[in-house]
């Protein structure tokens, strides 16, 4: 995922700083301003997790690969609904004509009403779709919350592999890049069970300190006073995607 501040390319050198200053013995860790969760992630296979972050997008993915310790089953949908796989039915499911929220369309991608190159016309109206129906699967029942949380964030994760950035939706580029005429597939997320009861939060810092308890504390805070949310490379469009679709 791009994003301002992402620690993927350092997991290693956060290990090692690790290794080198706990004994082995640590049970507990804390991501405290998780961001992507990248750095949770890569921790949940030796230690049971307490992540957190006041982003909703964030917490969005804490809830599907921190908190969830297996892959959804969809049981009910296969049932009610008879789909067989969820995911290639969200990305191939006819989207002309459907009567929903096209919040995505109608602000991120050329319109009658709208100029902006973002996303590509197609790959607006798929995500629209896609968020718009597990909404409608949530109201009816269809998911329970983690399936849920799951389906988002494997949406989330796979809109910067089509947006037509250079990396923060402060600006879109004026010429279509060939990654936005790709075609939308959400992202498959892997899941670690670490038979632990992994906690997820959407606190400030400040306040959750003093309710939790553990061996291992990583702090990643923000580098100045600004919130993320207007400059970072993914939030603009992940914010909206996590909540704009509710009623």
């Amino acid at each position: 995922m791009r994003y301002i501040g992402n620690k993927t390319n350092l997991l290693n050198n956060i290990n090692q700083v690790i290794i080198e200053n706990c004994d082995g013995n640590e049970k507990v860790f804390c991501d405290i301003f998780s961001g992507t969760s990248s750095v949770a992630r890569f921790s949940k296979n030796r230690y049971k997790i307490i992540s957190n972050d006041m982003l909703y997008f964030s917490y969005i993915l804490q809830k599907a690969t921190i908190q969830n310790n297996n892959l959804p089953e969809f049981k009910t949908l296969k049932e009610k609904l008879n789909i067989d796989n969820v995911f290639e039915y969200l990305e191939n499911e006819n989207v002309k004509n459907a009567n929903y929220k096209y919040f995505t369309y109608e602000n991120y991608s050329p319109n009658e009403k709208c100029d902006r190159m973002y996303l590509t016309t197609e790959n607006a109206k798929r995500i629209d779709y896609i968020r718009n129906t597990i909404e409608i699967w949530k109201e009816k029942n269809l998911i329970n919350k983690r399936e849920y949380y799951y389906l988002i964030a494997s949406l989330i994760e796979g809109v910067p592999f089509v947006s037509n950035i250079t990396g923060t939706y402060g600006a879109y580029l004026k010429e279509w890049d060939n990654r936005a005429y790709k075609k939308f597939e959400m992202i498959r997320l892997n899941v670690i069970n670490n038979l632990c009861d992994n906690e997820c939060y959407k606190e400030d810092a400040n306040q959750l300190i003093n309710k939790i308890e553990g061996d291992i504390l990583y702090i990643d805070p923000p580098y100045n006073s600004r919130q993320y949310l207007p400059i970072n490379s993914i939030i603009s469009i992940k914010r909206v995607i996590s909540r704009v679709y509710k009623k």
